[in-house]
């Protein structure tokens, strides 16, 4: 009897001993092992900070930019990275050219500016469409989603400056298409970003350009030469009366606002005074050098009330001072 009490007391021990000398259960273990392959399965790196993909963004299956312009979800969305420099690529993704350089944008402003090292871009893509009579060009231009919220979007006000430059180069107007494309910028220090702007030629859309004949034409600001509060002619201001002329011919029923604007330095009644006389001055440019109805072409001031850029600096002023020119329909 007293021996098989110390066999009972020594079981007990020994039982308690090897259960206090075990590792965590193996259960915990496995859940752990499960955990780990899981994350490994869905491709994520627990030393690295989690991305998501761009992929996931893509919930509907068009994508509108402020002016109502419908951009496919593979070109506005998916497997898309920025391109560095200038380049310009074919409906195939043949590379046309590259340069290293590229077109610089400022945030919240519609300015652009590129070197001079890059500059017959402009020559290289009119070669191009005159070999190609059966393509068009579509100038695509990033804005930020943290940029100003601007009607039209500054992507596609960024994009028109390059569509003047490109049509004094030559090439015409409905064989280019502005595509504002939004995406998270990097802009440096000094809120620049070097590759706001890049090209594709696509195959020539004849339906599109039917369309355009029946459209109402797009706002535009211009900066006239200013010498002693007058304006004088340059080539802005030409290639503007050949488009206002272009497009009142066509609809006799669009009127055209001529609408000055200024800087915020001075007083406020005499900045409106002063814009309302380079309206003035711009209108009588367009009524008696393209021989337009007077009554279908009116000038306004805004004066200092509709400022586009920080008045507190030089170029923010310099932006201010600018003609607006809307069109209307009757």
């Amino acid at each position: 009897m007293i021996a098989f009490l110390v066999f009972l007391v020594w079981s007990f021990f020994g039982i308690w001993l090897y259960s206090w000398l075990q590792p965590e259960s193996s259960n915990s273990e496995h859940k752990d092992s499960i955990a780990t392959t899981t994350v490994k399965d869905v491709g994520l790196d627990l030393d690295e900070p989690i991305k998501i993909d761009e992929q996931v963004i893509a919930t509907n299956p068009v994508v509108k930019d402020s002016l109502g312009l419908v951009e496919n979800v593979d070109d506005a969305v998916t497997n898309f990275s920025l391109p560095s420099g200038l380049r310009a690529t074919n409906a195939i993704k043949d590379v046309i050219f590259s340069y290293s350089e590229g077109i610089t944008i400022w945030k919240n402003t519609n300015q652009i500016e590129y070197p001079n090292a890059i500059q017959d871009f402009k020559y290289r893509l009119n070669t191009y469409l005159l070999e190609h009579p059966e393509e068009e060009l579509h100038i695509a231009s990033v804005y930020s989603p943290a940029e100003n919220i601007e009607h039209p979007n500054l992507g596609y006000q960024r994009a028109d400056k390059i569509k003047r430059i490109l049509e004094r180069t030559g090439i015409p107007s409905e064989k280019m298409v502005i595509k504002p494309l939004i995406r998270e910028i990097e802009f440096d220090v000094e809120d620049r970003f070097t590759s706001g702007i890049y090209f594709t030629f696509q195959p020539l859309d004849l339906k599109r350009i039917e369309s355009l004949k029946l459209a109402i034409p797009n706002s535009r600001i211009i900066y006239p030469k200013l010498v002693n509060n007058t304006i004088f002619v340059n080539e802005d201001l030409q290639q503007l009366l050949e488009e206002v002329k272009t497009s009142m011919n066509n609809d006799p029923g669009l009127k055209v606002e001529v609408i000055g604007h200024t800087d915020n330095v001075g007083n406020a009644t005499d900045n409106y005074q002063l814009a309302l006389k380079y309206a003035r001055q711009v209108r009588w440019y367009l009524v008696t050098k393209g021989k337009l109805d007077p009554k279908r072409v009116v000038a306004i001031s805004e004066g200092e009330a509709r400022s586009i850029a920080s008045n507190r600096t030089e170029r923010g002023r310099l932006l201010n001072r600018r003609i607006e020119i809307v069109y209307k329909t009757s």
